[in-house]
């Protein structure tokens, strides 16, 4: 995930804006003494997942992430300061509640686990070792719920369809005196097989995070010398905010040959409309999701399960979350062999944001 430029609510803002503030009113403060100017997340996911029977799903992830982000000072001076490790654990599934007349119902649970470190710390013009500010951590700190809602339908010619809700709430407050906002997502999409091989989908998202309770003591938020508010990623009432995007994806199924059931999708997402407690960091104007993970997913039920994997076709490869599609096409073919040995589904899962 990449975050370029600066915005306050639904404007683009400089970062000359950021560090002077325009008539000394943005945001209400003087202006800030540095400002981010991008944000680069790379994330690398492991993950298992384990069908109980043909509606329910087990899964559990592990995240390895890597954080960087570019700064400017009110000097015209350049820094990054970059964070890496293990991120939150999660554990959950997805329950099928309906599956009937071409369509599907999945209730989603999850649970995340704060093993990511929340205390990061790299080299600052305030010295070394110092403590870095919210989104250069890599974990919330809490336990946190993530229950959601999904629906899937198809026809029986060549088009597909589905809905997700999704929320992460967070639960107490960590070691730090502080708790990240709650995050609400929802998404449609309608998709239509070309051929057996190639399909197409469009997607609407919506995206809606608070901004955070309380405060990491050990924090800096303004300077001892001046007073003056130091970033504005430190600022615990600048990080919320809402955006909607519009996706664009195809995704490609091999249909023979040693690679038989690797899946590709690639999707083109864009933000058409943001509006963020700022200043903070904008989304860049468009990325390209890579989720070649889905093809390592789809080989190993293939390997599992290879007759009722060519059942499966272009259609179901709907843009839902990267996890949530491997599940509904692992459970789509355990489906067809609940009779069959149940196997550990273990894989690894690379997102690629270029």
């Amino acid at each position: 995930m990449d975050m370029g430029g600066n915005r306050d609510g639904s404007s683009r803002v400089s970062a000359q804006d950021v560090l002077n503030g325009p008539d000394g009113s943005l945001a209400g403060t003087d202006g800030f003494l540095v400002t981010p100017l991008r944000m680069t997340m790379e994330m690398h996911m492991f993950g298992a997942m384990y069908a109980v029977n043909d509606k329910l799903t087990l899964m559990g992830m592990l995240p390895y992430v890597k954080l960087s982000m570019d700064h400017v000072t009110r000097t015209g001076a350049n820094f990054t300061t970059k964070a890496e490790g293990v991120g939150d654990v999660r554990v959950g599934g997805m329950y099928k509640f309906y599956d009937g007349d071409g369509q599907r119902w999945h209730a989603n649970f999850g649970l995340s686990v704060p093993t990511g470190d929340i205390d990061t710390r790299d080299t600052t013009p305030m010295g070394a070792n110092s403590l870095l500010p919210y989104p250069m951590r890599l974990g919330s700190g809490t336990y946190d719920i993530m229950p959601g809602v999904t629906y899937l339908g198809q026809s029986t010619g060549s088009w597909s369809w589905g809905a997700q809700g999704m929320a992460t709430i967070r639960l107490g407050e960590n070691s730090r005196d502080y708790t990240l906002g709650d995050n609400y997502m929802a998404t449609g999409w309608l998709a239509k097989r070309i051929n057996p091989s190639f399909s197409a989908s469009a997607r609407l998202a919506w995206s809606k995070w608070a901004n955070i309770d309380g405060a990491d003591p050990d924090l800096l938020v303004t300077s001892p010398m001046n007073g003056i508010d130091i970033v504005p990623t430190a600022r615990t009432d600048l990080r919320g905010g809402r955006r909607t995007d519009l996706g664009i994806g195809v995704n490609y199924l091999v249909r023979s040959g040693y690679f038989t059931g690797h899946r590709l999708a690639i999707e083109y997402l864009r933000p058409i409309q943001q509006n963020l407690d700022g200043p903070q960091l904008d989304s860049v104007p468009a990325t390209f999701k890579n989720a070649a993970a889905i093809g390592l997913g789809m080989s190993a039920t293939t390997l599992m399960f290879p007759e009722a994997a060519k059942k499966v076709t272009g259609a179901i490869a709907v843009p839902l979350t990267l996890v949530n599609m491997a599940m509904t096409a692992y459970q789509t073919t355990y489906a067809e062999n609940a009779k069959r040995e149940n196997m550990l589904l273990n894989n690894t899962y690379c997102i690629v944001t270029v």
